[in-house]
This record gives structure tokens, sequence and C-alpha cells, in this order.
């Protein structure tokens, strides 16, 4: 009987210590896996010939928080989701479907290959529509 409550405490333990490194996730951590970034903010430019997201950063993350208030160029991965929503609902959108002035959320990694110039990769990209205006 004593074994086993032995070997509930030290499972308990363990979930117990493991817990926060778990909930803490890679938010700007020195860990080994890619640096994510989410952030919100206002589309100033699109090149989609290029695959160049500009975006007047309104909040984000802390690996984008710096930007706040700054434009951030964002390289969007050619397999990112893009989606534009509307009045009807949501839809699948390609990069030149994303109307400047948009309100958007972005979430991303960043490329930190060379530190002197890191890349901000854009994976996913859900933009709002204006209204339409009323006739």
């Amino acid at each position: 009987m004593a074994k086993r409550w032995i070997v509930l405490f030290l499972a308990v333990a363990l979930a117990l210590a493991v817990a926060p490194l778990a909930a803490a996730g890679n938010e700007g951590g020195a860990g080994k896996g890619a640096l994510k970034f989410e952030l919100t903010g206002t589309v100033s430019a699109v090149d989609s010939a290029a695959r160049l997201l500009t975006v007047k950063v309104k909040n984000g993350n802390k690996p984008v928080k710096s930007f706040c208030g700054s434009d951030l160029p964002l390289v969007v991965d050619p397999s990112a989701s893009v989606r534009i929503v509307t009045a009807k609902g949501c839809k699948t959108a390609t990069l030149a479907d994303v109307p400047v002035g948009a309100r958007v959320e972005v979430r991303g990694r960043v490329d930190s290959s060379d530190p002197a110039n890191l890349v901000y990769v854009a994976l996913d990209v859900k933009a709002w529509a204006a209204a339409d205006p009323k006739p």
C-alpha cells in the first residue's frame, strides 16, 4: 500500500514540475524551436509577386511587441493559410485578395538563421474586409 502512495506522490510531483514549462510555451524564450509570433494590425502594403505583406502592428506577443505602432514587413510562406472575413463569412483567399487598410491577425515564426536580419514569416493570415458601403 505504501508503494502506491509513493508512486502517486512522485507522479503528482512530476506533473506539477512540468506544468509551468508547458504553459510557458515559446513566447520569446531562447528555446530550440522556432520563435513564434502573433500580431494584430492594419495592412499597409501588399506585394503578392514577392509574397510580402506589410502590417502596421497594433498589438502582439513578445517577438513583435517592439514593432507596435510601426510597419513590420512579413514574408508570407507559400503554404500559408490566407482567409478573408466578410459579412457573408470567412473564405479562403490569396495574398493578392488582401486589401490595403484591412484589419489583420497574423501568426507565424521568426527565421533567425541570420541574427542580424530577422525574417518574420507569416503562416496564417486572417483579414477583415471593409464593410460594403450602403447605396
